[in-house]
């Protein structure tokens, strides 16, 4: 009789050992899916806050055309801004990223252009313009570069291509002024066809007119 309740009981003090030990298996894989999320939510917090790379459907949020990706010819002249609501917006050419604030109602946080020579994002206020012989989407023809030393570098090396120092003064006044001028045009455009309209107008009335 002894030697069964004996049984018993360790039958019992095994059931309940399995049972602890499935428990801690458990939160064990618990806490390792938890550390995975946090993981997962500080890598996607962190590019969060730095420059994105823009997408193959991705357009000029100035002009609406092709913003090109790093790995293109003309993806070194892409820039792209943050918005005080955090949104991120590309542009295809430096002059579209200073006269979108001449056209919407919009103030950006952070703004970026690449490096020429690494096509690294650098901070747009503190990149070194170069004015060259360079096709650019919009032919603005401004570089960038990180430094004085590579902008400096890159003049040394490229006499057959004009280069020269620039300034963001400069590309601001010569955006401005193609803005300007695009807006004239359109202004114009836009008289020339009313007047055509009235012409109609005036037509038609002659001829109901006429007709009595």
């Amino acid at each position: 009789m002894k030697k069964i309740f004996a049984v018993m009981i360790a039958f019992f003090l095994m059931i309940i050992v399995s049972a602890c030990g499935d428990e801690a298996a458990e939160n064990e894989q618990k806490d390792g899916q938890e550390t995975a999320a946090t993981e997962v939510k500080h890598e996607e917090d962190d590019h969060g806050d730095g420059p994105h790379e823009p997408g193959a459907d991705d357009v000029c949020a100035f002009c609406n055309m092709k913003v090109y990706e790093e790995a293109d010819p003309m993806g070194v002249f892409t820039a792209q801004a943050k918005t005080k609501d955090g949104e991120y917006v590309f542009f295809d050419d430096s002059g579209c990223l200073l006269n979108i604030t001449r056209r919407d109602d919009v103030e950006f946080e952070e703004k970026w252009v690449r490096d020429y020579i690494t096509s690294e994002w650098i901070d747009a206020d503190s990149a070194i313009p170069v004015k060259a012989d360079l096709k650019t989407p919009m032919k603005y023809g401004y570089a960038f570069f990180n430094d004085n030393e590579s902008a400096e570098k890159f003049i040394s090396e490229n006499n057959g291509k004009n280069p020269v120092m620039a300034s963001w003064e400069q590309i601001n006044q010569i955006s401005k002024e193609r803005y300007m001028k695009k807006m004239k045009m359109n202004s114009d455009s836009m008289d020339k066809n009313k007047g055509m309209g009235m012409d109609k107008d005036m037509d038609g009335e002659g001829e109901e007119e006429s007709g009595h």
